[in-house]
């Protein structure tokens, strides 16, 4: 089989030859670096920085490269002054006879497979292509500026868009950016591969990928996950999007074993996301919170439990799905944080001999906040975390803090449970229970916390048992799906 091919344009610096895509009228390119940026069980994964000027924006490209013929492509298109023309950011030349492009729309919740033409014209999207002999993933140039707290705003009159021409030996792929106003700049995506990345024969798969979108409320960008910033968010506005240091789909991709697109991407991802990794060991949100604001004085950059626990967890499925073990490291300087704050911040239960907590949802360093509440979903996700990390490193006190987390849930079982079933959503600081549970979210953690508790502890937590069954009975009560089945972990 042919390999795949990436094209550049007067790309030569010296004797080096950058490889990649080609990117239009954008010239002098300069490599800033390369290294190696983790190892898989496949191999290792380069990561290479390079910057190229056009006659009136600028562009970074970020690629990493596996040892498996994967290669990811994250882009950054910037006026250098007060605007700049409408351009080619990138091209990719997929060698092969014929194939398809595939999308999802999440207005009819339908795929469209369309066959391979000459002289195609796509608007914004996210895009599977495929021929006989490769396939690439790609996500046209969205346009966005910068806000506040680290929060962006998306500018839909400035999409990009992909572009496909038939050649004599294959299909010439280009993402286009809009002219663009100052003060914005335009980001892509893309993983191009010389061979097939999605099994789309797998219902499962396929439906993982229905889900798995960067140009609805997801968003990736050149410096990292976003999404969708909730009303109460401050700034606010149309189309604001907030940095989310769970990254949602990342994270998810790290545990889709066999999966080369979500090996490729996720892992990329996460090697981005875990550079926001603070000080302290955890990753800041830093968008402002209008009702943490409010109800407890916290301010933007505070930390949130459950978003950076699931982050570092993430982290935990790179290891044992792909072999990064290496990321490890910094995911026991977030746990070792994690004690240390649950240890300082926490609702206390029982006696000395037998004491159980619950700990605290949120914090900010500047030390203003108030005590916060504890939610089930937020507890139950840190004592998962802490007793796979146990499994991951064979260091047991991780295990022998969540067993302490896990007393906490047995000692206040009776106060969760509604009239109707469902279960509150946390324990405030004055001792009552707050509504606003979610639909099945509490229901998966509780049986993951359950999974992990039998592993350790060779039986069940009948308290843990008894509020699955409380959550099942109203889950089914009310017709909701997506729950899990069985325990993910």
């Amino acid at each position: 089989m042919k390999p795949l091919q990436f094209i550049l344009t007067a790309l030569l610096l010296g004797s080096m030859t950058l490889t990649g895509c080609q990117s239009g009228g954008f010239r002098d390119w300069t490599e800033t670096g390369s290294a190696q940026a983790f190892a898989t069980s496949l191999g290792p994964v380069t990561r290479t920085e390079s910057t190229a000027e056009s006659r009136d924006a600028v562009q970074q490209l970020r690629t990493y490269t596996d040892t498996a013929g994967c290669t990811v492509y994250m882009g950054r298109i910037q006026p250098q002054g007060a605007a700049c023309e409408g351009q080619t950011a990138a091209q990719y030349v997929l060698p092969g006879a014929e194939g398809t492009v595939r999308s999802y729309s999440a207005e009819t919740g339908q795929w469209s497979v369309t066959p391979l033409e000459n002289k195609m014209s796509l608007g914004k999207g996210m895009y599977f292509v495929r021929t006989d002999q490769s396939e690439a993933v790609l996500v046209t140039p969205l346009t966005y500026t910068g806000r506040e707290n680290g929060m962006i705003e998306y500018l839909p009159d400035y999409d990009g868009a992909l572009s496909i021409q038939k050649t004599s030996d294959g299909y010439t792929l280009s993402l286009s950016v809009a002219a663009l106003p100052g003060n914005s700049y335009s980001d892509y995506l893309a993983l191009c591969a010389d061979s097939f990345l999605i099994d789309w024969d797998d219902p499962d798969v396929v439906a993982r990928w229905t889900n798995y979108r960067f140009t609805d409320s997801n968003r990736w960008c050149y410096d990292g996950y976003y999404y969708t910033a909730p009303s109460d968010y401050y700034p606010s506005g149309e189309n604001y999007f907030h940095p989310l240091p769970a990254a949602y789909i990342a994270a998810k991709m790290a545990r889709d074993t066999g999966e080369p697109a979500s090996r490729a991407l996720g892992l990329a991802m996460i090697d981005i996301m875990r550079e926001q990794q603070n000080e302290y060991g955890f990753i800041p949100s830093q968008a402002g919170s209008g009702w943490l604001n409010r109800d407890y004085d916290i301010d933007p950059g505070y930390f949130d439990t459950r978003f950076n626990t699931s982050f570092w967890q993430a982290n935990i499925d790179a290891a044992e799905t792909f072999g990064v073990s290496e990321w490890l490291d910094a995911t026991i300087k977030y746990a070792d944080f994690l004690m240390g704050f649950a240890a300082d911040h926490h609702f206390s239960f029982g006696s000395a001999a037998d004491e159980g907590w619950l700990v605290e949802d949120y914090w900010h360093e500047n030390g203003k906040g108030k005590t916060t509440h504890c939610s089930l979903n937020h507890h139950a996700a840190e004592a998962v975390f802490l007793y796979r990390l146990t499994n991951a490193t064979g260091d047991g006190q991780y295990a022998a803090f969540a067993d302490r987390l896990v007393r906490g849930i047995e000692l206040t079982a009776g106060l969760w449970p509604m009239e109707d079933n469902n279960l509150y959503y946390a324990y405030l600081p004055d001792g009552t229970m707050m509504t606003g549970d979610y639909p099945y979210l509490t229901y998966n953690d509780l049986l993951d916390l359950q999974s992990l508790y039998v592993q350790r502890h060779g039986s069940e937590s009948e308290a843990i048992a008894s509020l699955i069954r409380t959550k099942l009975a109203w889950i089914n009560a009310n017709g909701v799906t997506g729950y899990n089945q069985s325990p993910t972990v």
